[in-house]
């Protein structure tokens, strides 16, 4: 699959602004139980407001990937049907629960209205980036990414981008969270990179579709292209299939192993051994984190081998190896009855 530049803009702020508010309001929500001192209210309003500005940002890079923009209300109109449609309805409702949680927050016009809201806040947050998870776990016609491990993976890296930005904060602020912060970021890191190989084995395992299961047809009628159906490149052959960027994958899965994980986790390591902690160190972790996780959302569109490419030629070659047993006491019957 061609990787849009606009999602992965998309999934990096909104990464940050999600997975950083989720833990600014949930110290805050542990108040309520009279656990720990809470944050101070310059604190919040600090994390919330690049929070705020990182998913409105987010919302308008990802609009550059409609065919027609000034139509993108209409994405509302299936939320029963779509984790598209979803994932704007969620979204959307997080910017505007945040902001409203931010304006009580400033004003400190009740407490208990401050809480409803970061609890819906916080919420909606979980669910857009689960939403948006699903929409690629849910895709049956790219086999690569139709698995849960999608979803768990997805949103382990939300929390890696959060975890890591709240570290810079907990940090430049002098909060007693530091520490906490740097064990979290390593664990989320830790278990992203076991999920990521996971996703990345799985893809030697994956049974692949055949033409003879494409047109319905038995296995003892050994299907094959003989020639392209197109003898020029269109939609379908760009979109789908980017040649350019399978020829870069060998290149590129290991950077983005090496920026999202390697480095990270040799940092937080350092930095447990010699007890050595800087605003340069932190804030190095988390772009890190953050430039890996671009290249590994690229890598991620690009190993997307999607179904149609069976038409035009373009599937992997596994793709087109017959599988004994398949529909072979399938029987034709013709009757006029």
């Amino acid at each position: 699959m061609h990787p849009p530049i606009s999602l992965i803009f998309f999934f990096l702020t909104a990464g940050t602004s999600i997975g950083l508010f989720i833990f600014t309001y949930f110290i805050e929500f542990l108040t309520l139980f009279g656990k720990g001192q809470g944050l101070p209210k310059e604190v919040v309003l600090v994390s919330g407001v690049i929070s705020l500005i990182l998913i409105g940002a987010g919302a308008i890079g990802a609009s550059f990937h409609l065919g027609h923009k000034l139509r993108a209300w209409k994405a509302i109109k299936r939320f029963n049907t779509s984790w598209l449609s979803r994932e704007a309805v969620f979204s959307g409702a997080y910017g505007f629960t945040l902001l409203i949680y931010l304006v009580l927050k400033y004003f400190e016009v009740s407490p208990f209205l401050e809480h409803t809201f970061g609890i819906i806040t916080w919420i909606l947050g979980i669910l857009s980036g689960f939403s948006t998870a699903m929409i690629y776990a849910s895709n049956k016609f790219v086999l690569e990414w139709n698995t849960g491990i999608t979803v768990i993976y997805y949103l382990l890296m939300y929390l890696m981008l959060g975890s890591s930005a709240f570290t810079i904060i907990s940090y430049f602020y002098n909060l007693p969270y530091t520490g906490t912060f740097l064990f979290l970021t390593f664990l989320f890191v830790l278990l992203g990179l076991g999920f990521r190989i996971a996703f990345n084995v799985r893809q030697f395992y994956i049974k692949r579709p055949t033409l003879n299961e494409a047109l319905n047809l038995p296995h003892n009628r050994s299907i094959r292209v003989i020639d392209k159906s197109s003898t020029t490149d269109n939609y379908c052959t760009t979109e789908f299939y980017y040649a350019k960027g399978k020829q870069m994958l060998p290149t590129f899965i290991p950077l983005a192993y090496l920026f999202t994980f390697v480095i990270p986790l040799f940092l937080l390591i350092y930095i447990y051994v010699t007890d050595v902690v800087n605003l340069p160190l932190l804030v190095l972790i988390y772009l890190s984190i953050l430039a890996g996780s671009a290249i590994e959302r690229w890598c991620f569109f690009v190993e997307g081998n999607h179904v149609q490419n069976l038409f035009y030629g373009l599937y992997p070659e596994e793709g087109y190896k017959l599988r004994k047993g398949y529909m072979e006491r399938k029987e034709t019957r013709i009757s006029i009855y």
